[in-house]
């Protein structure tokens, strides 16, 4: 009898402690619900006089709240101020006898840092500290945190790491701390910034951004409550955020007080606020039935055995022996494991013989010390140790599931129902029923799936309000989506006739006399599109359909199904905006320019008035592009389009065309001084610097005005006269306005005219090419000679000046270029064969040849460079050439290098010269521009400056060439200041080859000039 005894016990006291868990559960939630009042002692015990009397005079405290930061604060439906950090300040209400007054009436986190920064808050409740908030914040130590995790639709599979977002799309809300570490950790991902932690993640189920990277607990409590099922968390950052309360520079005693309260907080009340947002994500009201089943049914059992037991105690010893043989069997034949392990060494004492069948080990090895512990899955044992440790060190009995490892390695699900056996008021033993619950965890885990999936699907669909009526129309059904469209709760609505709820005035009698005709006649009531009244009086648009069911009471009731258009009307119109306007400055684009245009075009032809174009072009937008980036160019044409609207009418229209280029209508035009006061007001505007960011940035305008109908009776001719008019006034020098003239269009006639002539001068072999000789200024020698194109029209000689920017501009330039090389190289193989002379000949080159592929292709180099020594060839360049290289053009001038032409840089001094391009690209000659050559006199400033390029050319190892010299007196001051080489008028004009070979090559000697 007492061996069997203490099972029994065992027995009892087992399910007695799992009904005291299940009930004193039950029991704690309640009292976690009971509300706290201040306890003014906490703060007379711990808090100092100063800090006292500082908090009786500030009885009440602003508190700056971020209102849409869901868990962890945020402001509900009934303006209340709730979340994790809520719970916190309730707290701390409670141990200093103040109210945090929270500050609601900001409406986005940009501007309650901005509050803060101004210093409207006595403190902030939940923040990242960063550098630039310690500016005007004092941080108290974490109390909350948080990692950053990212976010993806589902479809797109597993990400991992921030590094496979590079190069892509990632949405962070505005003011967020990973905002500026990813900036700085990995500048290639192109950052979005919606206002709020819901914009960013419907960007990413949209589609409109790859990934979400922000706060975990914040991102999936937005993704239940928004109904944003596409998403799943994807991957982890290495970020964490720990959240502090911050409190205004200027309240140094507050920092203390709030330090200390914080401090205060037991682990035990955090963990009190942590379970009640835990509890949030499922809803259970009361004792689950399964628990009470099982609960019952163990009771049950037990009950049965100890009326069993007293029955057969009476008995004999042998039927006491048949019954505890009977228990053994029925414990052996069952998954529950019965044991019993001495607390100060957890080694087991008993386990019942099923152990080897449930789990695998011989009984044997359950005796052994620690065994239960290292046979605990990895991912389990620490935790499940210490809560074990904790529940014994209370004598509290206990329950826990976890994972353990077979001995054949497979892993089975535990529940462990534990008794705390104590002698002399300790710890002694423990005794517990272990069951096998990996079968029931599968059921759950797939029941679990099944309801996520179920859930995923209703929340999936758009929102969908069902409403009941009677047959007068009352209501009887009122569902949580009805609620949400139309702002009426259920109790609200429950009993109201449908016409007086959401049906606007002016339909009310003929939804009245349809219902009647579907009840009377059995005419149903149509689908259609409909805008229903909300509680708050405005219209909300639906799709309605309507059914007519029987009740129990065969009395016929209506149901309306609502399906919410509002999202639906938004992308209408948002695609109408975007079809029609500019998405970066929301001006009208080109196509809704040319509307309004047709529109006032035939108002004018009604009404005997003239309509005015104006094509306005930003100068020097490119630069603030280049040097500050496109960012800072996005801020100036949104700023640009501000001072245009501000310039104009009401009635006039301004659009932007694209880049840089705006447009502006100006109707009912009966006097030019209108339009000139405008033009005026737009080159003000204009002129003024531009504040993008941390900089200021200067452009200007160039304006072209045409008018309707006198300057053009078409819409294309009058854009076409306004554009001309506004390169005139680029032409003229910028930042300025020009009228449309009949001039220009004969000149963009004749521009077109030239255009095509010059596209069949090659081939019909009207270009030539000239020669000017350059002078050695020691000896009077003829050294060198420059290639000058010209080309011979039969209506006379084109100036270069006309065609090679024509040339430039088409990229014929290429291919004319080309011409010119192989004509020099030619030319020069015949003379070295006549003259054996050492002559090097330089061919200017544009910036033009070294963008196209061909430049330094086989018709400059090889068969070509066969016919010569490359040694007396010259390659001229530009300045602005250097300016913009890029790895091509580099090439390209080493490939003239390696073929042993040498390299000048032309008109030196007149561009942005630098000294790193004269080593970069191993310039050879420096050609000082004719326009400071034409001015030398002595002690004039031109001397000074040609004489500073020789010096620093000679230095850097690089001969000097003066062009334009003109007079004897220019040449005896470049050759006193060392100039090695001069080109000019002095020594010759550019002359056909056959001139130049018979006037400096075949005496090889040059007369003296008088």
């Amino acid at each position: 009898m007492f061996r069997i005894a203490p099972w029994l016990v065992l027995f009892i006291s087992l399910a007695m402690s799992l009904v005291q868990s299940v009930w004193g559960s039950a029991y704690a939630a309640e009292s976690s619900q009971q509300s706290v009042t201040p306890d003014f002692s906490w703060r007379d015990d711990n808090l100092s006089a100063a800090e006292i009397a500082w908090l009786q005079q500030h009885p009440q405290l602003k508190l700056g709240i971020d209102r849409t930061f869901a868990p962890y604060e945020w402001v509900d439906n009934n303006g209340h101020y709730t979340g994790i950090s809520a719970d916190y300040f309730a707290l701390l209400e409670q141990r200093l006898g103040v109210s945090f007054v929270p500050v609601t009436d900001k409406h986005s986190w940009s501007e309650v840092l901005n509050a803060a920064r101004n210093g409207e808050f006595d403190l902030m409740s939940c923040m990242v500290k960063t550098a630039e908030r310690e500016v005007y914040l004092d941080f108290s130590q974490p109390y909350l945190s948080s990692t950053a995790v990212i976010i993806s639709e589902q479809s797109k599979g597993y990400i991992g790491t921030l590094d496979k977002l590079k190069g892509k799309r990632v949405a962070i809300h505005k003011g967020h701390f990973t905002n500026e570490l990813l900036r700085r950790d990995y500048p290639e991902i192109t950052i979005i910034n919606p206002a709020t932690i819901q914009g960013a993640l419907r960007m990413v189920a949209e589609g409109e951004a790859v990934a979400f990277v922000g706060d975990a607990t914040a991102a999936g409590f937005v993704m239940k409550q928004e109904g944003i099922l596409n998403l799943s968390f994807s991957g982890h950052t290495d970020y964490q955020s720990d959240f502090r309360i911050g409190v205004y520079r200027g309240n140094p005693i507050l920092s203390g007080i709030i330090e200390k309260a914080l401090n205060s907080i037991t682990e035990s009340e955090r963990n009190q606020i942590f379970e009640h947002w835990a509890g949030l994500t499922v809803s259970q009201n009361g004792i689950a039935v399964e628990k009470i089943l099982k609960v019952s049914g163990l009771v049950l059992l037990v009950l049965l055995f100890i009326l069993y037991w007293n029955f057969r105690l009476y008995r004999s010893e042998e039927a006491h022996r048949k019954s505890e043989k009977r228990f053994k069997n029925l414990v052996d034949t069952t998954n529950g494991i019965v044991w019993e392990a001495d607390y100060d060494t957890y080694t087991y004492t008993y386990i019942s013989d099923n152990v080897a069948r449930v789990l695998g080990y011989p009984i044997d090895t359950w005796f052994k010390p620690n065994f239960w512990k290292d046979h605990i899955h990895p991912d389990d044992r620490a935790w499940a140790i210490r809560f074990c440790d904790e529940a014994v060190a209370d004598q509290r009995d206990h329950e826990l599931e976890y994972r353990f490892l077979t001995a054949s390695g497979a892993i089975v699900w535990l529940r462990d129902m534990v008794n705390v056996v104590a002698e002399d008021g300790k710890p002694r033993w423990l005794r517990g029923l272990m069951l096998d619950i990996t079968d029931q965890k599968m059921a759950d885990m797939l029941i679990r799936q099944s309801e996520s999936r179920f859930r995923e699907l209703i929340e999936s669909l758009p929102a969908i309000a069902v409403q009941g009526y009677d047959e007068n129309r009352r209501v009887i059904y009122w569902n949580d989506a009805s609620e949400t469209l139309y702002g009426y709760t259920r109790e609200e609505a429950l009993g109201q006739p449908l016409e007086s709820l959401i049906i606007p005035q002016a339909m009310r009698e003929t939804v009245i006399q349809l219902h009647h005709d579907w009840l009377e006649k059995g005419q149903e009531i149509p689908a259609s599109e409909l805008e229903l009244q909300h509680k708050d009086g405005s219209l909300v648009p639906v799709f309605s359909s309507h059914v007519m069911l029987r009740s129990e009471n065969d009395r016929q009731e209506m149901y309306c199904i609502d399906v919410n258009l509002i999202e639906q009307k938004r992308a209408r119109a948002e695609l109408t905006r975007m079809a029609h306007y500019d998405s970066l400055t929301h001006l009208p684009n080109r196509r809704t320019f040319t509307d309004r245009l047709l529109q006032m075009m035939k108002k004018a032809d009604r009404d005997g008035e003239q309509v005015a174009v104006m094509m306005i072009d930003l100068d020097r937008f490119k630069e603030v592009n280049d040097t500050l980036g496109h960012d800072y160019g996005d801020l100036l044409l949104q700023g640009a389009a501000k001072r245009l609207l501000s310039c104009v009418r009401e009635t006039d229209t301004v659009a932007r065309l694209g880049g840089d280029e705006f447009l502006v209508i100006l109707g009912n035009i009966d006097d030019l001084s209108v339009i000139e006061r405008v033009a005026g007001n737009i080159l003000r505007q204009l002129g003024e610097p531009f504040i993008l960011k941390d900089s200021r940035s200067f452009v200007s305008a160039s304006i072209g005005i045409a008018l309707y109908p006198s300057d053009a009776m078409t819409l294309e001719a009058l854009m076409k006269n306004a554009d001309q008019a506004m390169y005139a006034a680029k032409e003229e020098g910028r930042n300025r306005f020009h009228y449309f003239t009949p001039e220009m269009e004969a000149a963009a006639q004749r521009r077109r005219r030239l255009l095509n002539e010059l596209r069949e001068a090659i081939d019909r072999q009207q270009f030539a090419v000239y020669y000017q000789p350059v002078i050695d200024l020691q000896n009077g020698r003829v050294v060198k000679a420059e290639a000058l194109l010209r080309w011979n029209h039969p209506r006379g000689q084109v100036s270069p000046l006309d065609f090679i920017p024509l040339a430039e501009e088409t990229g014929l330039i290429v291919d004319i270029g080309n011409w010119v090389f192989a004509e020099v190289v030619r030319q020069l193989t015949i003379w070295q064969a006549r003259f054996n002379t050492e002559l090097q000949v330089s061919v200017n080159t544009s910036p033009v040849q070294y963008q196209d592929d061909n430049c330094s292709k086989p018709n400059w180099f090889g068969h070509i460079l066969t016919h010569n020594g490359a040694a007396n060839l010259c390659v001229e360049i530009t300045e602005s050439l250097l300016m913009e290289a890029g790895s091509g053009v580099a090439d390209k001038l080493l490939q003239f290098r390696d073929q042993g032409i040498e390299v000048a840089l032309d008109d030196f001094g007149t561009g942005y010269s630098s000294l790193s391009y004269l080593k970069q690209f191993h310039i050879d000659y420096l050609k000082i521009d004719q326009s400071f050559v034409s001015h030398l006199t002595p002690g004039s400033q031109d001397l000074v400056l040609c004489e500073a390029i020789i010096v620093m050319a000679h230095t850097l190892g690089i001969k000097v060439i003066a062009e334009g010299v003109e007079t004897p007196e220019q040449k005896q001051m470049l050759l006193d200041i060392g100039c090695d080489f001069g080109q000019g008028y002095l020594f010759g004009r550019p002359v056909p080859a056959s001139e130049f070979s018979a006037r400096w090559l075949e005496s090889q000697v040059i007369n003296e000039v008088e």
